[in-house]
C-alpha cells in the first residue's frame, strides 16, 4: 500500500512539469511544405548539415554538408550534426518537427552579444547559449514559414512514410508469391513419395 501511495505521489509531482513543457506548434506538413522545405534546407542548412540517410532522385547517396568538418570545427567550435534522424530523435510523432520549428524561431541576442535560443535552453536545461548561428535571418519576413517548411522536410526525411508503405506492399506481394511457389514445389516433391509409400 505504501508503494502505491509513493507511486501516485510521484505521478502527481510529475504532472506540473509535463503541463509546463513546450507549447505545441501546429505545423503545415503538406507535400507543398515539404517541397519548399527541401529548397530552404539546401539554401540555409546544407552548408553545415548533411542528410546521409536521405534518398531521392537527385541524391542517391544522401546529402553531404557543403563545409568540411575541419572548417566547421574552426569556425563553429564543433562539427555540425547530421540531421537525417533529428526530427524523430527529438520526440514522437510531430514533436521533433515542432522542436526544430521552435529552435529556428526562438533566437535572441543576449546582453553580452552572445546568440541565445529558448528552445535550445529548454532542451539542454542550460541558459541557452548556442554555437549555431541562425540558419534563417531573424529579420527575414518569411522566417516562420521557412522554419515550418524545413521542419516538415526534416520530418519527411527522417520518416519517409510513403516510401515505407510502398516498400511494405512490395514485400507482402513478394512473400505471398514466394509462399505459393513453395507450397506448389512441396506438393510436387512429395507427390511421388506418397504414391510409393508402403504406409499408404
Amino acid at each position: 500500500m505504501r508503494r502505491l501511495a509513493v507511486l501516485i505521489l510521484f505521478i502527481i509531482s510529475a504532472l506540473p512539469h509535463a503541463a509546463g513543457g513546450a507549447e505545441r506548434v501546429r505545423l503545415d506538413l503538406s507535400r507543398e511544405a515539404v517541397e519548399r522545405g527541401k529548397d530552404v534546407f539546401h539554401s540555409s542548412c546544407a552548408l553545415c548539415h548533411g542528410l546521409k540517410y536521405y534518398r531521392d532522385a537527385e541524391h542517391r547517396e544522401g546529402i553531404k554538408a557543403g563545409m568540411e568538418s575541419e572548417a566547421m570545427k574552426a569556425s563553429l567550435g564543433a562539427e555540425a550534426p547530421d540531421l537525417s534522424l533529428m526530427a524523430i530523435s527529438r520526440g514522437k510523432g510531430t514533436e521533433g518537427a515542432e522542436y526544430i520549428y521552435r529552435l529556428l524561431t526562438s533566437y535572441t541576442v543576449g546582453g553580452d552579444g552572445r546568440m541565445m535560443n529558448a528552445a535550445f535552453a529548454e532542451e539542454t536545461q542550460t541558459e541557452g547559449a548556442i554555437a549555431m548561428p541562425p540558419p534563417i535571418a531573424l529579420d527575414d519576413p518569411e522566417l516562420l514559414r521557412k522554419a515550418n517548411d524545413v521542419a516538415a522536410f526534416l520530418l519527411e526525411a527522417a520518416e519517409p512514410a510513403k516510401e515505407r508503405s510502398s516498400v511494405g506492399a512490395k514485400v507482402i506481394i513478394y512473400m505471398a508469391v514466394l509462399t505459393a511457389l513453395l507450397y506448389i514445389i512441396n506438393r510436387l516433391t512429395w507427390m511421388d513419395v506418397k504414391k510409393r509409400s508402403p504406409w499408404k
